[in-house]
């Protein structure tokens, strides 16, 4: 993207970086690298780690739809998809023990939905978004990734530490 692009999507959407989804992009991404480095983490200690870092990515996606609500048609899925990153992150941290049991599956579940969603927002914002075609990649990746979390329990943690990555880098281009 060279900055003319980038200030061109900026004028036609009439937004400055939103650097809360910045922030919550970091964060996410530095939690993949976390979960990749230490594998051997208990499954209790990533649920509650998880779950703060989702409880953040809702809290600025979120704030990110306020200031899109009125501009970006179909901002809605911004929204959706904050509340769920918000409840699943409430449920890591208040049951970390019955998260910890259930993660690979129910992490399987969740990044199946996001994955559909990130792959059908790509492709609706493709004239508003320069970067829509990463918003799509992570959404097939992420779906494999989703899928392989349920049907490979034992790599949880790989999986988990690179849909994280993607799911930050993607927060923090756009």
């Amino acid at each position: 993207m060279t900055a003319a692009t980038g200030i061109h999507r900026h004028q036609k959407i009439g937004k400055k970086r939103d650097w809360s989804l910045v922030i919550s992009g970091v964060l996410v991404f530095l939690m993949g690298l976390v979960v990749m480095a230490l594998p051997g983490l208990s499954l209790v200690t990533i649920a509650i780690m998880a779950g703060i870092i989702l409880i953040t990515s809702g809290i600025g996606g979120i704030v990110s739809y306020a200031g899109l609500r009125n501009v970006v048609p179909g901002a809605g899925w911004v929204l959706a998809n904050a509340i769920c990153d918000l409840l699943l992150g409430i449920l890591f941290v208040v049951f970390p023990a019955a998260t910890a049991a259930m993660l690979p599956w129910m992490a399987g579940v969740f990044v199946i939905c996001y994955s559909i969603y990130a792959i059908i927002a790509g492709v609706a914002m493709r004239q508003v978004f320069s970067s829509w075609g990463l918003m799509v990649a992570t959404g097939i990746i992420g779906l494999i990734c989703g899928i392989m979390f349920m049907t490979n329990p034992g790599f949880f943690v790989i999986f988990l530490g690179i849909f994280l990555m993607m799911r930050g880098i993607t927060l923090a281009v756009d």
